[in-house]
């Protein structure tokens, strides 16, 4: 049974189209997106700051742009103002990072590293006690090494910038 070139010619628009409609039906779940690829490759120093009274929890972190692989290995320092802050304690993290610490007046170094990545939301993480809020401000975190998984070294994306504390 063959049709007719009338008929052929009349049901290839609509074939056409239902073809068209089928292709934009996709899931979104199926569309790859290369933007980060796309992104100058940055990492910057993050000092986040939760005070509650007089004692503040300090975390250290890093704010990744672009694509800089997964974070294996990290030594930094932490400054701050003793007559702002005392140090209490390191906090313990718990997400598989081995981590070392060594507090001084005014001055933490520490270093950290995990086989698998280290989370950079919390490099570390230290408790003090306020002596002066309004100076909070005055706080620097900067990287010395930093290293990914396959030991590529990253410190050419470091970006130590404004410094940026934020405060929740």
């Amino acid at each position: 049974m063959t049709l007719s070139i009338a008929l052929r010619r009349r049901l290839a628009p609509l074939l056409v189209a239902a073809l068209a409609t089928l292709s934009a039906c996709r899931s979104s779940a199926d569309l790859v997106t290369h933007t980060s690829a796309l992104a100058p490759r940055a990492l910057t120093p993050r000092v986040s700051v939760v005070q509650t009274g007089n004692s503040a929890v300090i975390t250290l972190a890093l704010d990744a742009r672009g694509d800089v692989g997964t974070l294996g290995s990290f030594t930094g320092r932490f400054t701050y103002d003793p007559a702002v802050l005392t140090f209490v304690e390191e906090v313990p993290l718990t997400d598989g990072t081995l981590r070392a610490s060594n507090p001084a007046l005014g001055t933490i170094r520490f270093a950290g590293a995990a086989r698998a990545g280290v989370n950079i939301a919390q490099l570390a993480s230290y408790r003090f006690t306020v002596l002066n809020a309004s100076k909070l401000a005055d706080l620097r975190f900067e990287l010395d090494e930093v290293h990914d998984i396959g030991r590529a070294n990253l410190a050419t994306y470091v970006r130590h910038g404004d410094g940026t504390t934020v405060f929740k």
